[in-house]
């Protein structure tokens, strides 16, 4: 896990409870992504999900 991501879920209560409520194949491309405020890993997880999401036919 990047340092700026462990230092904010050990910081923020928060963005600690939100990360951990994500299933682990979510965290795990968190992880991979250079957050530091509970805003960006909104933004992050947002942004994965909408792009797993199954395409419309």
């Amino acid at each position: 896990m990047a340092d700026s991501l462990t230092d904010l879920l050990n910081r923020n209560a928060a963005a600690y409870e939100f990360f951990y409520s994500l299933t682990p194949q979510l965290q795990q491309l968190l992880r991979h992504r250079d957050i530091h405020t509970l805003d960006e890993l909104h933004r992050a997880a947002d942004d994965i999900m909408l792009r797993q999401r199954p395409q419309a036919f």
